[in-house]
């Protein structure tokens, strides 16, 4: 996968105009997984997604918590913490949901105890997603998606 520098460039890697395309980076901290929920929200509210919103956001919601908790380093000793890439394409009654971050690691779904209180993150994206996936993961890391299925609002 490419290096990703800002969210003009991934759009245009991706070939995407960006009327239907939007690009958000985040931490792992509180606050950036907060504004990256936040972020999708908004966006589909701009872009009529109002159906959507609410499976959209949980979707997101696991996905950059995946990527926190098994790609993003917490801050190193400079103060600086590494980050991913929230991306949301929108598609004729979808809209798809991907994260990049730096692990070289594809997610693989875990098959948690009854009473665990982590690892079903995969299974609800599934269950939420008309399809998920992951590219192939490359030494500069990879790419998560899911594709949710919209409709525009009248």
């Amino acid at each position: 996968m490419p290096a990703i520098s800002g969210e003009g460039d991934w759009g245009l890697l991706l070939g995407i105009s960006a009327a239907e395309f939007s690009a958000h980076r985040f931490s792992a901290d509180s606050a950036g997984l907060r504004s990256a929920r936040m972020f999708a929200r908004n966006v589909l509210e701009e872009w009529g997604l109002s159906s959507c919103i609410d499976d959209a956001v949980i979707v997101v919601g696991e996905l950059i918590a995946n990527a926190a908790r098994h790609a993003l380093e917490p801050e190193d000793r400079n103060g600086s913490a590494a980050t991913a890439w929230l991306g949301l394409v929108r598609r004729q009654q979808a809209v798809i949901c991907a994260v990049a971050d730096p692990s070289p690691c594809a997610p693989e779904p875990q098959q948690p105890e009854r009473l665990s209180e982590s690892g079903r993150g995969l299974h609800i994206v599934e269950a939420i997603s008309s399809s998920w996936g992951c590219s192939p993961p490359q030494r500069s890391g990879k790419m998560v998606w899911a594709r949710v299925l919209a409709a525009p609002d009248l």
